[in-house]
C-alpha cells in the first residue's frame, strides 16, 4: 500500500486555542478520489470531544476531591454532571421553553429535545415539587444534607438531631457507611445524653443501628484515640444508668448484656 503522507496546517477556527482555516493533505500514490474525508472529519470532531470530555471529568475528580465530599456516590455524582453548565444571573427558568430568542442549553448530553409545552410543564413541575418548608422542620433524607446539617451544629443540638432522627432512620441513611469523622461526633453528641429511661433507649437504639452499616468497621479503624475514649465513657455511662431501671429497661429491650455487646461491637 503506497503511504500517505498528511500534512496539517492548522489556522483560523479554535480548536483548544489552535486556529486553522485550511487543510493542506500531500498524498504520495494516493488519489483525492479515494480518501473518504467525511469520516477523516468525524473521527477528528470525535477525537477532539473525547479529550474534550476527559478533562472536563478530570477537573470534575479534582474539584470533588478538594471539596472532600463524604462519599463515594457523591464523587461519582460530580463526576457525572460535570456537563452541565451553571445559568447566567440573566438566565430565568423560561429562557429554556424554547421561545423566541432561544435559551442556555445547560444540559449538553440531553437525548432528545422537548417542545416547549413539556418544558413548560416541567418547570411548573419543578417549582411545586422543591418548594423548602419554611418552619426548618425538615429532616435531611441523604447522606449529604445530615452531614450538611451536622457540622455546624453544637453538641446540645446535635443530640437533639439525633433524637429527632431516630435510630430507624439514621440507620436506613447511613446504611452503605459512616462518612469519615462523623462516627467520633456521633459519640460525642450522645455522651451528653440525660440519664433517663427513654433517652436510654434511644442511645441504645442509635449505637446499634449504626453498628449495622455495612462499613461500620471501617469506620471504628478512623476513631481517634480520644473518640475512642468517648466510647468507652459512653458505655460506662450507659451502664452507670441502668441502675434502679432495670425492670423498666428490660421491658424496652435494654439490659447489662445489651450494653455489653455494643461494647464488643465497637470494641471500647
Amino acid at each position: 500500500m503506497p503511504l500517505l503522507c498528511l500534512n496539517l496546517v492548522l489556522n483560523g477556527a479554535q480548536v483548544y486555542g489552535i486556529n486553522y482555516y485550511e487543510l493542506d493533505l500531500e498524498m504520495a500514490g494516493v488519489n483525492d478520489e479515494n480518501i473518504d474525508f467525511t469520516a477523516l472529519e468525524s473521527e477528528l470532531q470525535a477525537a477532539i470531544e473525547d479529550d474534550a470530555r476527559y478533562w472536563r471529568e478530570n477537573d470534575a475528580k479534582l474539584r470533588a476531591v478538594e471539596q472532600r465530599v463524604a462519599t463515594f456516590d457523591e464523587f461519582r455524582d460530580i463526576v457525572k454532571a460535570c456537563h452541565l453548565k451553571p445559568l447566567d444571573k440573566q438566565d430565568k427558568l423560561n429562557s429554556i421553553s424554547g421561545k423566541k430568542g432561544g435559551g442556555t442549553v445547560w444540559n449538553t448530553l440531553a437525548a432528545k429535545k422537548r417542545n416547549s409545552s413539556d418544558m413548560e410543564m416541567t418547570v411548573q413541575h419543578y417549582q411545586q415539587t422543591n418548594v423548602q418548608p419554611q418552619d426548618g422542620d425538615r429532616l435531611p433524607a441523604t447522606t449529604a444534607e445530615f452531614v450538611q446539617a451536622w457540622r455546624p451544629l453544637d453538641i446540645c443540638d446535635r443530640l437533639q438531631l439525633l433524637k429527632k432522627m431516630g435510630p430507624a432512620a439514621m440507620g436506613h441513611l447511613l446504611r452503605v457507611e459512616i462518612p469519615v469523622g462523623i462516627l467520633g461526633e456521633i459519640l460525642q453528641a450522645l455522651l451528653a445524653f440525660p440519664p433517663n429511661t427513654s433517652d436510654i433507649v434511644l442511645v441504645v437504639g442509635l449505637l446499634e443501628a449504626l453498628s449495622e452499616a455495612k462499613r461500620f468497621s471501617l469506620s471504628l479503624q478512623f476513631l481517634s484515640s480520644v473518640e475512642k475514649a468517648t466510647g468507652r465513657q459512653l458505655m460506662e455511662k450507659l451502664n452507670s444508668s441502668l441502675q434502679n431501671r432495670q425492670q423498666d429497661l428490660a421491658e424496652q429491650g435494654v439490659t447489662e448484656w445489651t450494653v455489653l455487646e455494643l461494647k464488643n461491637k465497637y470494641k471500647v
